[in-house]
């Protein structure tokens, strides 16, 4: 039983640097900082409302971390959701006819861990993760205008948004969620934890922008992670410690925000 998203991964060139975004500026704390040396990077966990950031800097110009940043840059890497069992959790994988990357569970910096296989999941690499016992990183994040932020959703591009809900829900058994699109678009969503993953995909035959740039990213990196969507108590403040003008939400593009495109939206209430 998959009971949350523990966390989602984000790659950056420099552990520091990441730190300088999540920590400094949106207030974030460490719960949770390391070497995994078979993993090839350095690590730290930091707690955002229903779940955490997870920042990776590789330190293994061989490993898979690495070889991501070379490939695609710094940005979102994986998603991780928690469950009590991580063995039985990657067993029900293997029965469900899914690719795996780890054939057993390993220690990680979030516990005993284990990958599946992007093109198993419509490009979306998974990792499971059980915590230590009695380890749980509740704690108030974020300052200021940030204070109380949480993540809200994790979006991936689909080929099929359709199809990678409905492999999620039989395959993985998380809740199917209601979704919304821009125009141009299908969304689909399931749910963990009260946190999102929502799939994006452009309606056939459609020319809108969005529609456009989702086959451009298609075409260029495939399937996979491409967006977070956090929710903060004070939209307001939030534009103006950013300097972006709110539209119903504040907008962060990747440059800004070390290689993930960021959506501000306002807390329900």
């Amino acid at each position: 039983m998959l009971t949350r998203v523990h966390h989602v991964g984000l790659v950056v060139r420099r552990l520091e640097d990441g730190l300088a975004f999540w920590q400094d500026t949106l207030g974030l704390r460490i719960a949770k900082q390391a070497t995994v040396q078979d993993q090839g990077v350095r690590a730290a966990l930091l707690p955002i409302g229903r779940s955490e950031i997870e920042l990776l800097e590789p330190i293994d110009a061989a490993g898979g971390v690495a070889k991501f940043l070379a490939r695609r840059g710094e940005g979102l890497h994986h998603v991780c959701f928690e469950t009590p069992d991580v063995a039985a959790e990657l067993a029900a994988a293997r029965g469900a006819g899914l690719p795996l990357i780890d054939e057993a569970p390993r220690r990680g910096l979030a516990g005993m861990i284990c990958f599946l296989h992007p093109k198993g999941t419509c490009g979306v690499l998974v990792e499971f993760a059980t915590p230590p016992p009695g380890e749980h990183h509740d704690a108030v994040a974020g300052a200021g205008p940030f204070a109380g932020i949480a993540l809200r959703e994790v979006t991936a591009r689909s080929r099929d948004a359709a199809t990678a809900a409905a492999l999620f829900t039989s395959r993985l058994g998380l809740a199917p969620a209601a979704a919304e699109a821009a125009p141009g678009l299908t969304a689909t969503a399931v749910t963990a934890g009260g946190v999102r993953l929502g799939f994006l995909s452009a309606d056939p035959g459609s020319s809108s922008p969005d529609a456009t740039a989702l086959r451009q990213g298609l075409e260029s990196t495939g399937e996979g992670l491409t967006a977070l969507v956090l929710e903060v108590a004070d939209l307001a403040a939030t534009s103006r410690a950013l300097g972006t003008p709110p539209d119903g939400a504040v907008h962060l593009d990747a440059a800004r925000s070390r290689g993930v495109p960021l959506t501000f939206r306002a807390a329900a209430r």
